[in-house]
């Protein structure tokens, strides 16, 4: 190995032995319930399903990220057809996981008009489609919630994010909507007020820590603090010239934002340390909320600008989980004007469980390779954490 590599490996198992002396508020949460990963949906397939949970549990995780699709209940207007979610809920409960779903992708009958733009994975729903995508979510909350209906065993879902990354084309096309999106977000809690104090509503994951987007839409609706419980971002760091940022790396600040405590540049928001602005930003609009990390990882290989080497992934997974924990949990952040105030991340999913083949590496995240064997990143930076190492 590596004399680098070894050197990190040994100071990072010392922090996380040092963590409950060093960070005792964060020993209240078990290194399982912490970190979660996301699962492929692969289309409800229970064979490969059954796979992703066997090995999660393998590895000592217990929360899964997985999307949970409009479009495969509802196909047809008014018609749900369960059949899928159910292997799903029960196949997970069999195997002790809990899940988190992503509910997105609408059906056909609901998308907005037009050609998809070229890079974009899903259509953002109609407008007059909204109160279907919130009848959709309650509807599954009362059949796999706390005392739903399933005709299955099923371990009860207590927290539902709705969509995911809209402040992109990617996954809200055409373009990213921060009014719309306020929109849909204020319909489906009022929809989901018979459950609100059973379940919590994850917003959907921010694309980088992009607090702009999460102002235009209180911009939209002064109440939207009160349409979700948790907040949630997708933080990569990948440097827009190649390469990855280093966790702990962070840009010069902007004088006028600076003022109000934000760090950095607003206009580039693809540093980790910046989830700590959106907590801020919460904050100077009343509602402080717990910030989940729904998606963080790194592509393996060299097809791209943006892969790194295996040796480099597991330096970049155990420097990025020693900062999270130590920099963006329960203690304060210690820069900027509002050095005092702690970003407050109490969940983070990996991204992601498997490599999903997409070309030129892309796909390369996963905590297992294509050809289903383990990555060193996961034998010796997940697994010592899950196994006790770390009480985050």
């Amino acid at each position: 190995m590596h004399r680098k590599t070894v050197i990190k490996s040994l100071v990072f198992a010392f922090f996380l032995a040092a963590i409950p002396i060093l960070y005792p508020g964060l020993a209240r949460a078990e290194p399982s319930n912490f970190l979660g990963t996301n699962i492929l949906w692969d289309n409800g397939d229970p064979v490969k399903l059954d796979s992703s949970f066997r090995r999660m549990k393998a590895l000592g995780m217990k929360n899964a990220r997985v999307d949970w699709e409009w479009r495969v209940v509802e196909s047809q207007k008014g018609s749900y057809d369960w059949t899928a979610l159910d292997r799903l809920v029960s196949l997970a409960h069999e195997n002790g996981v809990n899940l988190l779903p992503i509910v997105h992708y609408a059906p056909d009958w609901a998308l907005v008009s037009g050609q998809k733009p070229e890079g974009t994975y899903q259509m953002a729903p109609r407008r007059d489609a909204f109160q279907a995508y919130a009848d959709f979510v309650a509807a599954s909350v009362r059949r796999y919630g706390p005392g739903g209906d399933a005709p299955v065993a099923f371990t009860p879902i207590t927290a539902w994010q709705t969509w995911n990354e809209p402040n992109g084309k990617e996954f809200w096309g055409p373009a990213p909507d921060p009014a719309a999106f306020a929109e849909l977000m204020e319909t489906t809690a009022r929809t989901l007020a018979f459950a609100r104090s059973r379940i919590k509503i994850v917003h959907a994951g921010l694309s980088k820590a992009d607090h702009v987007f999460l102002w235009s839409a209180w911009e939209a609706d002064k109440n939207y603090g009160r349409t979700f419980d948790i907040l949630a971002v997708h933080p990569y760091f990948f440097n827009p010239r190649g390469g990855v940022r280093s966790p702990d790396a962070m840009d010069k600040d902007r004088a006028d934002v600076a003022a109000l405590g934000f760090v950095g540049n607003p206009d580039d928001v693809g540093y980790l340390g910046k989830v700590f602005n959106l907590q801020l930003f919460l904050t100077l609009k009343g509602t402080p909320k717990p910030i989940w990390i729904t998606e963080i990882g790194f592509m393996a290989g060299s097809g791209n600008p943006w892969a790194v080497s295996e040796r480099t992934q597991t330096d970049l997974a155990r420097d990025t989980l020693a900062y999270i924990m130590s920099r963006l949990t329960d203690r304060p952040f210690e820069i900027g004007k509002r050095a005092d105030l702690a970003a407050n991340v109490q969940r983070v999913y990996w991204f992601t469980l498997d490599d999903y083949g997409f070309p030129n590496d892309t796909g390369n995240f996963g905590l297992y390779r294509m050809n289903g064997t383990i990555r060193p990143f996961t034998e010796s930076v997940i697994k010592p954490f899950l196994s006790g190492g770390g009480e985050p």
